[in-house]
């Protein structure tokens, strides 16, 4: 992964001594290595073990055995960024404990909150964090006699897992904008792909005539540059705060009593009614994606009753609910009059931030565990936006140069 990007070892150069003859015969067995590798349990311990040599190289970056670990080895929850205030401090980092000892040095590189562009003294503040990258905002605007006529935002995508600092952050090309205040709802989407990653910044004009505008940046572009422009009246006044998601190519936010479907391929806005029963009111619903790209969940509480709806083609399935009163009684039995608000859903369905008077609930959902993550102080007025802080999935690998030998 980015963390392990540092230069190979000098056993890639094939001059390291030559192994037991008990252990050569095991390691020189393609299907034993394999099992071997497959088993150190984390995409660091992963990379350090191809930079043995090109042949664990090519084992360990094989699709199929990449496909295999992570079944085996799901994407681990490292920690969450809290960003409180506004204009926001710097986002500190809080780690999920207990974490194995193997990632105690990946755990401190996660809070870097005193970085150029991140600072508070900087400007930066969080809008963004997944696979082990948090993307930051600076506000730039142009002013004439005390007016401001418009604004450029900049972004900045940080790698914190990455050694070298100086490599560990991109900062992408202004964006230039009008005035803010005529967007009613706005959001940047990112999507990973093989020749790089792309941005989608949507804003909202929420007027007499909605308007949607999507901005459009690729890896290798020099500028912005606006994908589409679309006038409709199924944008049905979005809401601002309740985060949209991007599934394959597909952008989904809530709008009214509705879901808001934004085909990036085709151009075509669409809508679908939510659940029957579900409201999407703020704290109580949140959009995650599936998995394989095949669909959409929607995490509704209500009541101390967590549901989670699956929406796959034209239907909504209830796939899963959870009592936390029943479940979890021994921590909320003294709070159960207190209101329960969603602040953050994980990516396919796999956890839930939870808001709960004063203090944040982490509720792994395939694990049935609730715990307490974060209590805040009494000098804090509000509690903010929780941004999970994934480790990074595929893992990047280190290239070798032609003039290295195989060992």
């Amino acid at each position: 992964m980015e963390g392990e990007t540092q230069p190979p070892p000098d056993s890639m150069e094939g001059e390291a001594r030559p192994p037991p003859a008990c252990v050569s015969k095991v390691l020189d067995d393609d299907d034993l290595l394999t099992e071997i590798i497959i088993r150190v349990g984390f995409p660091t311990s992963l990379v350090r073990a191809a930079c043995v040599c090109r042949r664990w190289l090519s084992h360990a970056s094989d699709r199929a055995f990449l496909r295999r670990f992570r079944e085996l080895h799901p994407p681990r929850l490292l920690g969450f960024y809290l960003a409180q205030g506004y204009p926001y401090d710097a986002a500190r980092f809080f780690p999920m404990l207990p974490q194995p000892p193997e990632l105690a040095a990946v755990i401190r590189r996660t809070n870097f909150s005193q970085r150029p562009f991140f600072s508070k003294e900087e400007g930066g503040t969080m809008v963004g964090c997944s696979n082990g990258r948090v993307i930051t905002r600076r506000l730039n605007f142009s002013v004439l006699n005390n007016c401001v006529l418009a604004y450029e935002l900049v972004f900045a995508v940080h790698s914190p897992l990455c050694y070298d600092y100086d490599h560990g952050m991109a900062i992408l090309p202004g964006l230039q904008l009008g005035m803010p205040c005529l967007y009613n709802w706005a959001q940047l989407f990112s999507k990973v792909e093989r020749d790089g990653s792309s941005y989608f910044y949507v804003t909202v004009e929420d007027t007499m005539e909605p308007k949607m505008n999507v901005y459009m940046w690729q890896a290798g572009d020099d500028a912005w540059h606006k994908h589409l422009t679309l006038g409709s009246d199924r944008l049905l006044h979005p809401q601002s705060t309740p985060k949209g998601v991007l599934v394959d190519n597909k952008i989904y936010f809530a709008a009214g009593n509705a879901i808001v479907i934004l085909d990036l391929t085709s151009s075509i806005l669409l809508t679908t009614q939510l659940p029957h029963g579900v409201d999407f009111d703020l704290g109580t619903t949140m959009l995650s994606r599936v998995n394989d790209g095949s669909g959409l969940y929607l995490i509704h509480i209500k009541e101390l009753q967590l549901h989670i709806w699956l929406h796959n083609g034209d239907n909504w399935l209830l796939v899963d609910t959870i009592c936390l009163s029943e479940t979890f009684a021994g921590l909320l039995e003294d709070e159960l009059t207190v209101d329960i608000r969603i602040n953050h859903v994980g990516d396919y369905n796999g956890f839930v931030f939870l808001e709960m008077g004063r203090s944040v609930l982490y509720l792994d959902v395939n694990r049935r565990t609730l715990c307490k993550a974060y209590e805040m102080t009494t000098e804090e007025k509000c509690l903010g936006d929780i941004y999970p802080f994934m480790m990074t999935w595929p893992p990047i690998f280190p290239t070798l140069s032609p003039a290295r030998n195989a060992t």
